[in-house]
């Protein structure tokens, strides 16, 4: 989650665990949004409404009869008409319950990971300085339901049900991250054979290295994650997807700086397709509980793609923190909407809580 606008509370409840010297918290944020945009093509796609997000995280640590650490922990999210899964399915609740699912062995700097959505990973825009939201969340539904093609994750494998490893170099962490399957859905205790089977094995394996830290610089946040699917695994693409994603944040006193630059391949047995998008972002902090940011994003066309549009954002966000309660505002526009000739602007407004 998010969250530049706020501290977080320390209302977190501890639960009587079975294990001995574990505990267990409960915490969990909730945030409420109103946006309303125009598309300048069509007056018909334009409109107005609210949108949620509630998830509520478990969370189990302790020492293992070895001595080693371990963490492990669940989230329950929803988020605003989601109705289930990945997929929207009225029958499923995947989406709900595959987010932040991890088991950690931890010996000293060095921890091992299974599960899915939680290991570090390259889905954040370092531009966001205000917290309030990316560039592609700022304008996206202008042109109907579809995505804009603003590059935020790479196509990181990072929530699909995997096993990864990360060491805490001092300056940063670095982690490799293994997914045998790219579907987000877990299998049952039986590997997804039993009678209650959810085991999707549909897409190719992928892995991915990345590390973000501060290098040693008092103000800094660098990043760079690399990502790669096996092509020949299931035989669905005719290349190997490889993506890569590098940022870079400063903040000097008041002022914070930022830029992003990623590259994904969008690869099937009848189109390669290769885009760019590149970011920059500047905020000043008026205050302890005011910022300022502006920041700007702008997608190529692809190699090989049917359109020669590029996409390019624009947002202003403004983020004032009542202390347990963030607000914050941002206006944008879109020139090119997802490489097509649709121009428009945004305005949203927000409203989150920790707990």
């Amino acid at each position: 989650m998010k969250n530049k606008l706020l501290t977080t509370t320390a209302i977190a409840g501890l639960l009587v665990s079975g294990a001995a010297f574990a505990q267990t918290t409960v915490t969990g944020n909730l945030e409420m949004t109103y946006k309303g945009f125009s598309n300048k093509t069509s007056k018909a796609a334009s409109g107005r409404g609210f949108g949620k997000e509630s998830q509520i995280n478990i969370t189990n640590k302790g020492k293992l009869n070895n001595g080693m650490d371990y963490v492990a922990g669940f989230s329950i999210e929803h988020d605003g008409a989601e109705s289930g899964s990945q997929a929207n399915s009225t029958t499923s609740g995947t989406a709900m319950f595959n987010e932040n699912v991890y088991i950690d062995f931890i010996s000293g700097k060095t921890t091992l990971t299974i599960g899915a959505d939680h290991i570090q990973n390259p889905d954040y825009e370092i531009t966001n300085l205000v917290g309030i939201g990316d560039l592609d969340e700022i304008v996206s539904g202008i042109n109907g339901t579809g995505p804009t093609s603003f590059i935020t994750n790479i196509g990181s494998p990072y929530s699909s049900f995997g096993v990864g490893l990360t060491q805490d170099l001092g300056v940063g962490k670095f982690s490799v991250y293994y997914a045998p399957s790219q579907a987000a859905i877990a299998g049952d205790s039986a590997g997804g054979f039993g009678s209650h089977s959810s085991y999707v094995d549909g897409t190719n394996s992928t892995y991915e290295v990345g590390f973000r830290g501060n290098l040693g610089v008092t103000g800094l946040d660098a990043g760079i994650y690399y990502n790669s699917t096996d092509s020949n695994d299931k035989g669905q693409n005719s290349n190997a997807a490889d993506n890569y994603k590098a940022s870079l944040r400063y903040t000097v006193g008041a002022i914070t700086l930022a830029g992003a630059i990623a590259e994904q391949d969008t690869n099937t047995t009848a189109l390669s397709t290769t885009k760019k998008s590149k970011s920059v972002g500047v905020a000043f902090a008026a205050s302890k509980d005011l910022s300022v940011g502006i920041a700007h994003g702008r997608t190529d066309s692809g190699i090989a793609a049917t359109s020669t549009l590029d996409e390019k954002i624009t947002a202003i966000s403004v983020g004032y923190s009542l202390g347990p309660v963030g607000l914050g505002v941002s206006v944008g526009k879109v020139d090119n909407y997802n490489h097509t000739a649709v121009d428009g602007k945004t305005a949203m407004f927000l409203a989150r809580t920790n707990f």
